[in-house]
């Protein structure tokens, strides 16, 4: 429900600013596909070397 809202939002605001609608989409398009990136590659990888650090500090000592 959040993000409808933040959708909505964005698109009223660039209305505003004058920015055709084509470009509003296009902007939604690339913003919801790196949203995508950064959730299913980035955050996985994170949380991988994250818990390599935590192996390393328990098997150090």
């Amino acid at each position: 429900m959040f993000s409808l809202l933040l959708a909505l939002l964005i698109i009223w605001l660039f209305w505003k600013l004058g920015i055709g609608i084509l470009k509003i989409v296009g902007f939604l398009i690339v913003f919801g596909l790196l949203f995508a990136f950064v959730s299913y590659l980035v955050l996985p990888l994170l949380a991988l070397v994250a818990l390599g650090g935590l192996l390393g500090l328990v098997f150090s000592h």
